[in-house]
């Protein structure tokens, strides 16, 4: 596994409903991923899909942000998954 050198952030799209996960370093200025929403009838749900649409760009956000921690999260549970 490799690990990305890459840090990001979370933005929302300027021209559709939903968040990016872009680049902030020079050369890595792009987007890493998009995360949609539906915009329902309802304020309260729009409201609500809205944010677990960001809560999951955070999270992916937060992956890339920290992969040693990632990776060695996934090491452990791939040994445990072996040893039992």
């Amino acid at each position: 596994m490799e690990i990305p050198n890459i840090e990001t952030k979370v933005q929302h799209s300027q021209s559709n409903t939903a968040w990016n996960v872009i680049g902030i370093r020079p050369g890595t200025k792009h987007k890493i991923a998009r995360v949609p929403y539906i915009m329902a009838d309802s304020d309260e749900l729009s409201k609500h899909n809205r944010e677990e649409a960001r809560t999951h760009a955070e999270y992916i956000s937060d992956c890339f942000n920290n992969p040693t921690e990632i990776k060695t999260f996934v090491l452990d549970v791939v040994n445990k998954k072996k040893w039992k």
